[in-house]
């Protein structure tokens, strides 16, 4: 099968990855749970793996990185974990139209329980969100602003660099969604003023499902989202308030982090290549689409993600032809409503076509001529 469902997952995984994955299985230890050597060789393991990642998207003394099972649970950890210190207070949250449902599910939520208005800032005729759009919104009672990096509908790019000095200037503090970016496209926190960066392992890092990451900036307040044992101040009922054992309660993805530790570190020595490869693919795509008859494209920018319809067909009609044909890629509105709502979509969602580091442009030929065969 061609498959070209990366922004889904990955299919491409090193091989790097397995051999981590498969020694910690063989001698599986729980890591802060013990005094033995095994548990302390895997503890040791999972904090250079911590270290490793902050060191990538760089973060500094200030940050703190909490291990999650997805970016959806860093998100939600994120939003509930922060913006629940001001349960008692009348609070406004700008976000933008191309969030996934993991920001704009749990904002959706704190709206239903707490005073909270929710600031929704659309795209430009573009498709791409505008840094000074998201500054204007901005009122004296905005207590976070949310902001997807990288699309998963569009593969449009947003400017957080920009947005992070504008939040910064304002005394707010920026989430960043990482989750179809890190991987694709080097980014450090600091430099951006990123206090929150949701990450998954899964995607772009080319690790396994079932891992994810959080780093934020220790001078904000984060309540945890699960109590229970960390393997610290065991003698007390109280959940600890110390980063990380605080976020992480219960056994951790030992296996799963170590493998993403080392997945990563393969992905950022290749990034060059990578981030060449995926630009070049996504050109030649939206290239391509352009040129066939009766396409509708949703997307302008090459960062790996491309979305598009064919006259009036629901997307899923063009997914089970291309599953046929043997290739694989994702149709429906992609855990993201608000975007497909601005682009007059929501009914039919969108044909996501997603390129990943084994991809060819053999690849991207085979989905072109089989779309074009369509007005034949």
């Amino acid at each position: 099968m061609i498959y070209l469902d990366n922004a889904a997952t990955s299919r491409f995984k090193p091989r790097c990855m397995f051999d981590e994955m498969f020694k910690q299985l063989s001698y599986s230890s729980n890591p802060g749970r013990g005094s033995h050597n095994d548990s302390i060789d895997t503890a040791i393991k999972i904090y250079d793996a911590r270290q490793l990642l902050k060191g990538m998207f760089g973060a500094d003394s200030s940050h703190e990185l909490i291990f999650t099972s997805n970016c959806t649970e860093a998100c939600n950890l994120a939003i509930f974990g922060y913006l629940l210190n001001f349960k008692n207070q009348h609070i406004d949250v700008v976000f933008t139209s191309n969030e996934h449902n993991s920001i704009a599910r749990p904002l959706y939520k704190l709206k239903s329980v707490m005073d909270v208005d929710l600031i929704e800032v659309t795209p430009d005729k573009d498709g791409v969100i505008s840094p000074v759009d998201v500054a204007n919104a901005i009122t004296k009672d905005t207590k976070l602003v949310c902001v997807n990096h990288i699309s998963n509908v569009t593969g449009n790019m947003t400017d957080i660099y920009q947005i992070g000095r504008s939040a910064k200037a304002k005394g707010v503090p920026l989430m960043v969604d990482g989750a179809q970016s890190l991987g694709h496209t080097a980014i450090d926190i600091a430099q951006a003023n990123v206090d929150f960066l949701a990450g998954a392992g899964h995607k772009g890092l080319h690790g396994p499902q079932g891992t994810g990451f959080l780093i934020y900036n220790t001078q904000y307040s984060l309540l945890p989202l699960r109590y229970g044992g960390t393997g610290t101040h065991s003698e007390s009922l109280d959940q600890p308030a110390a980063p990380p054992e605080a976020y992480e309660s219960g056994t951790v993805n030992s296996a799963g982090i170590i493998g993403l530790g080392a997945s990563a570190q393969w992905t950022y020595q290749n990034l060059a290549k990578i981030t060449l490869n995926c630009r070049y693919l996504t050109g030649e795509l939206l290239y391509g689409l352009k040129q066939i008859r009766n396409v509708k494209l949703y997307s302008s920018q090459t960062n790996g993600v491309v979305s598009f319809n064919f006259k009036d067909y629901y997307s899923t009609d063009i997914g089970d032809y291309l599953n046929d044909r043997d290739i694989a890629v994702r149709c429906g509105l992609h855990c993201a409503p608000l975007i497909h709502t601005r682009l007059g979509t929501l009914e039919s969602g969108t044909v996501r076509v997603s390129v990943g580091y084994n991809n060819s442009i053999k690849d991207v030929h085979a989905l072109l001529m089989a779309i074009d065969a369509l007005n034949k």
